[in-house]
């Protein structure tokens, strides 16, 4: 991790190690991703970030300080991914970048992943103002638990996310058609660390039916905690 290492060499290492449950170079991670005028770099880093950070990295504004020069592109990529954080302390991010990023592209996403977030449209008018949409949040996370992590409004757990497949894949079984989910294919192999057979542009046919019957059945064996965050089958928080 020396000073000498290219920035793709060290981030290649550093998800290595991520992926074996090790977060202790975390700072020197984050270090990278605000530090770097790679835009791609950047783009890779933050997924990587949505997808191992808690809570407390969230609550730390300055690790994120690469939001106040970020670009449009990147901007839209830290919009979409937002919502694999889990958490609700990103919202704040979110809200400040729908304020700076008004009538564009990223306006669309940013609201899209606040509503699927915490469901705002349901009180709210899709164009609400970002003071509403503050209030509502705030509101929000009172009937929230400030250790567990969230997807649909529920606390995260494995089971549930894989119910939600099942039910769409056998929707469509037989139709020779694709099923078209990406977010839960996604979280569900970041978590585990094994791909998810079911691709957003993948053809459901009996095949891959039942590649996608055992995985499921693989990530049953293995043991989950409710509300608890994962990336490659570690907890993000440590052993608890």
């Amino acid at each position: 991790m020396g000073a000498s290492l290219p920035e793709e060499e060290k981030l290649i290492s550093l998800i290595q190690l991520f992926k074996s449950g090790d977060f202790s170079l975390k700072p020197v991670f984050l270090h990278l991703m605000n530090s770097t005028e790679n835009e791609k770099l950047l783009n890779l880093c933050i997924h990587v970030f949505c997808s191992v950070c808690t809570h407390e990295d969230l609550q730390k504004a300055e690790n994120l300080n690469f939001l106040s020069r970020v670009s449009e592109d990147n901007a839209y990529v830290f919009a979409s991914c937002a919502r694999e954080t889990l958490s609700p302390e990103v919202v704040p991010y979110l809200l400040a970048l729908l304020e700076e990023w008004d009538d564009t592209v990223v306006e669309e996403v940013i609201r899209d992943s606040l509503d699927h977030m915490m469901d705002y449209t349901e009180n709210l008018d899709w164009n609400a103002p970002v003071d509403e949409i503050g209030s509502y949040y705030m509101e929000w996370m009172n009937t929230l638990s400030p250790t567990f992590y969230y997807y649909n409004g529920e606390p995260v757990f494995p089971g549930n996310l894989t119910k939600s497949l099942v039910q769409r894949v056998f929707a469509v079984r037989g139709q020779n058609t694709s099923v078209k989910m990406e977010s839960l294919p996604i979280l569900l192999s970041v978590w585990s660390g094994a791909k998810c057979p079911l691709q957003y542009k993948k053809v459901m046919d009996e095949e891959v039916f039942q590649q996608l019957m055992n995985y499921i059945d693989t990530l049953a064996e293995r043991r989950w905690e409710r509300g608890r965050k994962y990336f490659y089958g570690n907890s993000v928080e440590g052993a608890l």
